[in-house]
């Protein structure tokens, strides 16, 4: 049962983080291009650096589902291989850190296109992302059945 919480814990965790844009997100990011100012040429190879981490964020989304389906099946032997489940979890793991660093390389590429100026607005954005309250976090957390919510993982900011 407890392995079973985990898994679960993981795949909500990991779904929440896997999103397929790159930081930042929603009306921050429309304000955020039009502070950047960015010419014609900037804002191509903006779409042009967005495409290329969609599609291979995409790439790495359905090399996690796999790889969440195969986890379920080695989980629900019979006799379940403790071997082959870490291996599966290290492989999940991997995935989901190529997920992260792909999106923060397409923050990287886009960086290199923006003057110096564009540049600290830009590195002044993505911490202020990285330090943002995660609202949809704590919507799916306190949307979670009470006994999961007292389940340590599953737990926020509490002793």
């Amino acid at each position: 049962m407890k392995t079973l919480l985990l898994a679960v814990a993981l795949f909500v965790v990991s779904f929440v983080y896997a999103s397929p844009d790159t930081p930042p997100h929603g009306p921050f990011k429309l304000q955020l291009l039009d502070e950047l100012k960015l010419t014609d040429e900037q804002q191509e190879q903006f779409k042009k650096i967005s495409f290329d981490v969609q599609k291979k964020q995409i790439e790495l989304r359905s090399k996690l589902a796999t790889a969440r389906l195969e986890l379920r099946r080695l989980m629900d032997a019979d006799t379940p291989d403790k071997a082959a489940i870490e291996k599966k979890f290290n492989e999940i793991a991997a995935t989901q850190t190529a997920m992260k660093m792909n999106r923060y390389n397409g923050w990287l590429e886009k960086n290199k296109v923006l003057t110096p100026e564009q540049q600290k607005i830009w590195k002044k954005a993505l911490f202020h992302h990285l330090n943002a309250p995660r609202k949809h976090l704590r919507a799916l957390h306190d949307g979670m059945p009470a006994r999961m919510n007292r389940h340590p993982m599953m737990r926020r900011n509490q002793p």
